[in-house]
């Protein structure tokens, strides 16, 4: 065979075995059925997908419902006021932390828990721009524990480094600034379990010069994951799934409403009135509202002041948007009585900068 045939040889050789290897990885590959089948085949999680199939774990044996259905005794439901504006120069508080609180989360579900004061959320703390806050912090706890303020403050005052160890305490002193709405909780790793576990709460600082007087509510918006399989088991306001439905908020037609709102937990979370429209003031930071709506989305720990006033009597839901967080207990009832306001316009006015 001469060398230019043997050389065509060779080549068509070639040929073949690289066809017959592209036609064996095309028939070998796996089909679109097979592809379409691939998610099914996914070993599922217990209870469905990252978010509970319906029923989800908390409708199941709570559903909210008209006003009146006294499941939870009184005196356990959180008093949504907040306490009033007080200037003076030094506000002092003590924050006690505890290990072994049960927390009742929803209609007779309780919980062991961690708190600050035995209550969840912590207590609200409040002062005026400017004026010195004087908070101490007791642990009665069996770990390290910290409070972190969200704000403006020295480094040292951060509660990041300044760990206090069991039957310890410590002392954070700073002038209260900027006003606004913010959140504190405990910092000590692993602070999501900290946080989790119930340590964290509310902190109002009030312009120097205040805001117009109103009807005021403080509502932090949190979740419990009773399982801790990383699904939420309940959502609430104030830390008890459904209080607010039991025990509905009683306002007046009319009543100018200052709605203090922070989502503490590691889920987006959209405070929802109904039949009405509130003055939106994002983080509080401001004395001009940003917009008029009557929903908003907060990330982890964002906050929000929303000002409203109900024209027309009777019950009014209030919630979560993301449907699961209102089947879970974060939502609640304004029971709003008194006669239709004259005046269709009973929102507040806007103020100015």
């Amino acid at each position: 065979m001469t060398r230019p045939r043997r050389m065509r040889w060779i080549a068509a050789a070639l040929v073949i075995l690289l066809g017959s290897a592209a036609l064996a990885l095309w028939y070998g590959r796996p089909g679109p059925a097979a592809y379409a089948q691939e998610p099914q085949a996914r070993p599922a999680r217990p209870g469905g997908t990252h978010h509970h199939m319906p029923p989800t774990k908390g409708s199941e044996l709570f559903q909210y419902a008209y006003p009146g259905a006294k499941r939870l005794p009184a005196e356990l439901v959180f008093d949504a006021t907040p306490p009033p504006p007080e200037s003076k120069k030094v506000h002092e508080y003590t924050l006690v932390v505890e290990e072994d609180y049960e927390h009742e989360v929803a209609p007779g579900i309780k919980v062991p828990s961690w708190s600050f004061n035995r209550q969840i959320p912590g207590p609200i703390l409040r002062a005026r721009e400017g004026e010195t806050l004087r908070v101490t912090l007791v642990n009665k706890g069996t770990l390290p524990h910290t409070i972190h303020f969200h704000g403006i403050h020295p480094a040292r005052m951060d509660g990041v480094f300044e760990l206090v160890p069991p039957g310890g305490s410590f002392t954070y002193e700073f002038v209260a600034r900027p006003y606004g709405v913010f959140p504190y909780h405990c910092h000590s790793m692993p602070s999501s379990q900290h946080i989790h576990n119930g340590l964290y709460g509310m902190m109002i600082v009030d312009p120097k010069e205040g805001r117009p007087p109103m009807r005021e509510l403080a509502m932090v918006m949190s979740a419990f994951d009773l399982d801790r399989d990383g699904d939420a088991d309940f959502y609430a306001w104030n830390g008890r799934a459904f209080q607010y439905a039991d025990h509905p908020i009683e306002l007046e037609v009319g009543e100018a409403v200052r709605m203090y709102v922070l989502n503490i937990f590691e889920e987006a979370m959209a405070p929802h009135i109904h039949g009405n429209m509130f003055e939106l003031y994002r983080s509080g930071t401001s004395l001009k509202p940003s917009e008029l709506t009557d929903v908003v989305n907060l990330g982890i720990a964002e906050r929000a002041i929303l000002e409203f006033a109900y024209e027309y009597p009777g019950a009014y839901m209030f919630q979560c948007h993301f449907s699961e967080h209102m089947e879970l207990g974060l939502m609640g009832w304004f029971q709003v009585n008194g006669k239709q306001a004259q005046n269709s316009s009973a929102r507040p006015t806007a103020h100015a900068h």
